[in-house]
């Protein structure tokens, strides 16, 4: 599978990654920070690296996406996304649909 097949099936059935829950977007995190850890250590070759998860310049993106001059004191693409949503389903809803456009806006 690659990085896009992964998110998408992420995103479809998050609990077969992570068990679900009522806390999509906070176990998303967990999920993203456990696995460049995981990865780092590893130094696995041939895999999905992090980045292709969430791309470095992701805080860039997403700060510049709501309007406001990178780096914004520090906020990242975490609190940016939490910030403009109501809940965790939303906000995990909402990372998919960015990191899609992110995609259209830097492979086109």
């Amino acid at each position: 599978m690659n990085a896009k097949e992964t998110l998408k099936s992420l995103h479809k059935k998050p609990a077969l990654y992570w068990g679900g829950g009522e806390h999509p977007f906070t176990s998303w995190i967990a999920f993203t920070s456990g696995y460049q850890i995981g990865y780092d250590m590893a130094r696995r070759e041939g895999g999905i690296r992090p980045e292709e998860l969430v791309p470095h310049d992701f805080h860039k993106f997403v700060t510049e996406h709501f309007g406001h001059t990178f780096p914004a004191g520090g906020r990242g693409w975490m609190t940016f996304i939490r910030e403009h949503t109501a809940s965790e389903q939303e906000a995990f809803d909402l990372f998919f649909q960015l990191k899609e456009e992110y995609d259209r806006t830097n492979t086109a």
